[in-house]
């Protein structure tokens, strides 16, 4: 069995069950800047999900203020930072870098507009929120392991536009995987959350883009997810890696998985889930609790809870 693979922010501490390794991770987030990490385990191998911080700025929509050029330029000078202490944990194509640093600026202006605000929530009715929406579903669980804190998309009327890279150089790879992974994001549009995603081929326009590699960052990992979020804690964009050295029917099942965590979803204590955090076996189909748990979490305010 492979070593766990670790967080960003701090190594992951891992205990072993039934030939199963479970994350045990430690997450020190802070509002409007999340840093989570997790392994997903789907038989002997790995489903790696983390979410970058978000380069932090404060939102100057209270007096007015509009996003300047110095506050883009340090934007992307905090992008490129963050992504340089990452080392070969996370590397990002050059044309991909300056596509993410395009959606946390836009995240910015909106904040600094005062765009996709909502209207404050009482603690005794965020904590109600929660309880409803607890049976059935791992959404406390879920909260538990992420500290606390809800990271979601803001509700739009447009798709979440989802590019899946039509070729790659990596070893292993095959047009054959492209369907596959389309229709893992798409098995999520059933549930009515207020977003759903498209799969589009400009990679420019896309929010989400999923690209291809035969070397993982971690020993047998079958996909990696990592997103960032803008100041009012909403996902500005996400990126998931998939390997090429599975079969297809591995593949669908790991990018549904993965497009779980870029809806905001964490892991699942039960194996049966979609997103499951250990699994004897291969899931094929959204439970239940999948959608109980992503509904209730888009009912929810982002940042931290109460």
């Amino acid at each position: 069995m492979p070593a766990c693979a670790q967080a960003f922010a701090e190594p992951s501490r891992c205990r072993r069950a039934a030939g199963r390794v479970f994350p045990d991770m430690a997450r020190r987030p802070s509002l409007g800047e999340v840093l989570l990490g997790g392994v997903v385990v789907a038989m002997v191998t790995f489903v790696a999900s983390q979410v970058v911080a978000s380069p932090r700025r404060d939102s100057g929509a209270s007096s007015g203020r509009a996003l300047t050029g110095r506050d883009s330029a340090s934007i992307a000078e905090q992008y490129r930072s963050q992504l340089s202490g990452r080392g070969e944990a996370y590397v990002v194509p050059a044309w991909l870098a300056e596509i993410h640093i395009a959606r946390l600026q836009a995240a910015a202006a909106r904040d600094v507009a005062g765009e996709g605000s909502m209207p404050a929530i009482a603690p005794d009715s965020v904590r109600a929120l929660v309880a409803t929406a607890e049976p059935g579903s791992y959404l406390r669980a879920m909260l538990d392991e992420d500290g606390g804190v809800v990271t979601r998309w803001l509700e739009r009327a447009e798709p979440i536009r989802v590019w899946v890279q039509p070729h790659s150089t990596s070893a292993g790879f095959s047009p054959e995987l492209l369907a596959p992974a389309r229709r893992g994001f798409t098995a999520w549009n059933d549930l009515a959350l207020g977003v759903s995603f498209e799969v589009v081929d400009d990679s420019l326009g896309a929010d989400v883009h999923v690209t291809w590699s035969d070397r993982m960052p971690k020993a047998q990992q079958l996909g990696t997810t990592f997103r960032m979020t803008g100041g009012s804690g909403w996902i500005a964009f996400g990126h998931v890696v998939l390997s090429t050295s599975y079969d297809i029917y591995t593949v669908q099942n790991t990018a549904r998985h993965e497009a779980g965590h870029v809806l905001g979803l964490g892991h699942s204590p039960e194996s049966g889930d979609i997103m499951a955090a250990a699994t004897q076996g291969r899931q094929y189909i959204l439970t239940d609790a999948d959608r109980r748990t992503a509904t209730g979490l888009y009912s929810l305010p982002p940042g931290p809870l109460p």
